[in-house]
């Protein structure tokens, strides 16, 4: 019998995995190797026992140490540093991004989620990725930075550019991504300029930082990095999200007529998806000393990956993992953990929320386009599908 090519010569070989076609299969692969496993750059944690012990001691897994390799002209507010800075700045940023804040966009977005399924709607088709999970965070986006919302193209073109980002996936930047990133940064930097030059009273995301006069307010370059960071990762995390939610709910008829026959299940729902098929795979760490778990020693300035979507189906938290259920009610780690938990997952979950709820009451019947089977691209550093052709009753109709 031949070898398994993705682990090799007893080596994990994560960017072998058969993610494309079956995460469900590379997950357990992942798992039976076991809980702390050799990769050619490093090690891999697949545990949720050891990941979330990860997550929860940044002085010995380090955020900053992985994202000082990447050799940003940025600092990547907050991901890329630990405490004490990290603490400053989940401080600063908090009152912004909590849930009583976030519950207060929710009109607004879903006024934005109505708009874009308008758009299609009377088709009886659409590309869900490219006409509601791409546009949908890009608009949130420049609504909470007070950008023009005849931006959103531009953005989105500059996020693609640079979503091959050697932050993401390794290696030497193209061409590509130092156009995109170079057009982005100047763009954020007259657009910050202008802000701080004329604020108004505004009272989106950015302009309550620039107005922000107490003495841990953030400096422009960091401002600058913050911006960066909401386009870099967090526009594309929800679009892959949502792009990978919605194809398993259009191949299983049972899971999106429980959603439509009642949406009280709809914010189970986004945690249970988010479990199962969520579009972060593993976070960077980088070894600070050290580190003993279990009989195994990683070695001091080691590359460690924290595989949360790994432990997200660890059989030891729950149930049979690798089934879907809208109503599980069980914690996961597909938003991290401990002091670098995503600053962003109650918008997240919101912007996930509104359109699971709105598309359900308008669209309650829709299925995959015949011929179309779902394949993301890997190796990459988000999980997500480029594209998601679904078909539906034209102008929507009520489910039976």
């Amino acid at each position: 019998m031949s070898q398994d090519p993705a682990s090799a010569q007893g080596v994990l070989r994560f960017m072998r995995l058969p993610m494309a076609e079956n995460r469900t299969e590379a997950y357990r692969m992942v798992r039976e190797a076991g809980p702390i496993i050799k990769s050619p750059r490093g090690y891999v944690l697949s545990s949720a026992e050891y990941v979330e012990y990860a997550l929860k001691h940044p002085e010995l897994f380090s955020s900053k140490q992985a994202f000082d390799m990447v050799g940003s002209p940025l600092p990547m507010v907050p991901i890329a540093f630990d405490p004490p800075e990290h603490t400053r700045y989940r401080r600063i940023l908090q009152p912004f991004v909590g849930p009583r804040e976030t519950a207060g966009w929710q009109p607004l977005v879903r006024s934005l989620v109505g708009t874009l399924i308008d758009s299609f709607v009377d088709r009886g088709h659409c590309d869900l990725v490219a006409e509601l999970a791409v546009p949908l965070p890009a608009e949130v986006f420049l609504t909470l930075f007070g950008l023009p919302m005849e931006d959103r193209d531009r953005l989105i073109e500059w996020k693609e550019g640079l979503l091959g980002s050697p932050m993401l996936t390794g290696g030497k930047p193209t061409e590509e991504m130092i156009r995109a990133g170079a057009e982005l940064f100047t763009y954020l930097v007259d657009h910050i300029g202008e802000r701080r030059r004329d604020l108004n009273g505004a009272e989106d995301l950015l302009g309550c930082l620039l107005a922000d006069t107490s003495e841990e307010r953030m400096s422009d370059e960091e401002l600058l990095g913050l911006s960066f960071l909401f386009v870099l990762a967090g526009l594309d995390t929800v679009t892959s999200a949502l792009s990978t939610a919605f194809a398993a709910l259009a191949a299983q008829p049972r899971l999106r007529q429980q959603i439509a026959a009642d949406p009280s299940v709809v914010p189970d729902a986004v945690e249970e998806l988010l479990r199962m098929d969520g579009p972060v795979v593993y976070v960077p760490r980088v070894a600070s000393q050290d580190v003993v778990l279990g009989d195994q020693t990683i070695p001091a300035g080691s590359e460690v990956y924290v595989a949360i979507a790994v432990a997200n189906r660890d059989p030891t938290e729950h149930a049979d993992p690798d089934e879907i259920d809208l109503c599980r009610q069980e914690r996961h780690h597909a938003f991290g953990g401990g002091p670098h938990r995503c600053l962003g997952s109650h918008l997240a979950r919101m912007e996930m929320r509104e359109v699971m709820a709105e598309w359900h009451s308008r669209i309650p019947e829709y299925k995959l386009a015949p011929g179309f089977t779902p394949r993301v691209q890997w190796p990459t550093g988000l999980v997500g599908l480029d594209t998601l052709p679904l078909v539906f009753p034209p102008g929507g109709a009520a489910s039976s």
